[in-house]
């Protein structure tokens, strides 16, 4: 799982501006920058409907 530090020293490398992030970062970066955005959605959801406390 991809940490909250990680995503956000990525963003902050690219002044949190996602056209400039989706054309200047690395493949890995992107990635790694795009699953904690889906981790973090997913964990919500489950929350939100009862499945995870």
């Amino acid at each position: 799982m991809v940490d909250k530090e990680t995503a956000q020293k990525i963003l902050d490398k690219y002044d949190r501006d996602y056209a400039t992030f989706s054309e200047k970062a690395t493949r890995k970066e992107f990635h790694t920058v795009l699953k904690y955005v889906a981790d973090e959605s997913n964990r919500r959801q489950r929350r939100q409907v009862g499945l995870d406390k």
